[in-house]
């Protein structure tokens, strides 16, 4: 006779139970997180990490490292990777070039890029990691969170003010270069850092991105509104919307075949159609997706996460937060100074910008796949992303309201 714990266990081990367990634990993880205020994304990346192999292990890894960190079924992978797709074409809809890409916006998000990445590098080096894990601990440390700091400006009530446009439009070009490194570190392998191929890397993303995102704009666009157009005569409404996913995913394919990733093809294609007048469609479309395949994505990250590592690489874990919080403070609000913003504004951009989430752990955990970096490194990654979220919010709204700005809450 088959003992209960048997019966359970074989029931994890089935696919669609273990869909069926993820949506609904992402669920309530959501609904718990959004009544305390936080971001729901800090809710997935938990609740992942309390049902995998560092508490509860109700979903079991097949291994601890590289490619295998993840250790759910493939299908199960392969939905948490069109998780990030949705999600990088997403954050992509919003990057308006002309409304965004301001000469503060882009001198804020240079001093965010520049200061964090060089930080990241020299500390993890300090710590005796290799150029390749240096360089890859670099990058997390990149792009802002445009899910944390437009949630926190909506919610106080600043969108539309000086303020949030710096961080925002800041927030959206550090995503842009954000690309631009992952692409750069996708590349690298082992312990070894090839400078030839490093070079190509970075003129492979740029010619990628700008080039991408010009033949999207100028072209694609058009071609999808023709099809949506003819597709709403014969009753197929949504025919616009599978041609654009399809040219999303075409542009993911073609980012992984010349060694960047798969997500920054989304990304672009994204910005393609950020300033077409299909974007409000394609937007509602995507929600549907994005609440259906993101929460997937993320509780995956929590997942990939051994706590057990924390205790060896805690010292790392707590600098590297440190340095994470001061390089954005820093990189960032130095410019907006610059820039003609008050020294309490300029404060709020560079607070503002600190917290890391999306990309920073999508780049770490594309470096965990890629065995460019190990478990240690990526929990250390995700440690640094989850606090640098937790506490930007009330030191924004501490700065905003020194700097004189009337908060709805």
């Amino acid at each position: 006779m088959l003992s209960l714990e048997t019966v359970f266990n074989d029931l994890i081990s089935q696919l669609w139970f273990e869909l069926t367990f993820l949506l609904v634990v992402s669920l309530f993880a959501g609904f718990l997180f959004s009544r305390f205020g936080q971001p729901k994304i800090i809710g997935f990346i938990i609740v992942g990490v309390v049902i995998g192999p560092s508490a509860l292990n109700i979903i079991k890894l097949e291994g601890t490292t590289g490619a295998e960190a993840a250790g759910l079924p493939e299908e199960v992978k392969m939905l948490a990777s069109l998780g990030a797709i949705v999600l990088l074409f997403m954050i992509g809809l919003e990057c308006d070039l002309k409304e965004i890409y301001t000469r503060r916006s882009i001198m804020i998000a240079l001093g965010g890029v520049i200061l964090p990445w060089i930080a990241g590098y020299l500390l993890a080096n300090a710590f005796g990691y290799s150029d390749a894990e240096s360089i890859f601990i670099g990058a997390t440390l990149v792009a802002t969170s445009v899910a944390v700091t437009a949630g926190v400006t909506s919610e106080l009530g600043l969108m539309g003010t000086p303020v949030a446009y710096a961080i925002i439009g800041a927030a959206v070009v550090d995503d842009v270069m954000g690309m631009v490194v992952l692409g750069i570190s996708k590349g690298l392998s082992g312990n070894t850092l090839d400078p030839t191929m490093l070079t190509m890397l970075v003129i492979g993303a740029v010619i990628f991105v700008v080039g991408g995102a010009w033949i999207g704009s100028r072209y694609l666009t058009k071609l999808v509104l023709s099809v949506q157009v003819s597709g709403h005569r014969r009753k197929l409404p949504m025919s616009g919307f599978v041609l654009a996913m399809s040219i999303a995913f075409m542009y993911a394919f073609i980012a992984e075949m010349i060694q960047i990733s798969a997500i920054v093809g989304a990304f672009v294609a994204g910005t393609a159609f950020s300033s077409s007048v299909l974007r409000d469609g394609l937007r509602k479309g995507m929600h549907y997706l994005e609440a259906l395949f993101v929460p997937i994505f993320f509780v995956s990250l929590g997942l990939a996460v051994d706590l057990s590592d924390i205790w060896s690489i805690l010292i790392f874990a707590s600098v590297l937060t440190v340095v994470a919080l001061l390089s954005k403070f820093i990189g960032c609000g130095l410019p907006a100074r610059s820039t003609g913003m008050s020294w309490w504004d300029a404060a709020s951009v560079g607070i503002g910008m600190t917290p890391r989430l999306e990309i920073a752990l999508i780049i770490a955990y594309y470096g965990l796949e890629s065995e460019i970096i190990d478990g240690g490194i990526y929990t250390a990654v995700v440690f640094m992303g989850l606090v640098t979220a937790l506490v930007a919010t009330p030191l924004l709204k501490a700065t905003l309201a020194r700097g004189g700005h009337k908060l709805l809450t």
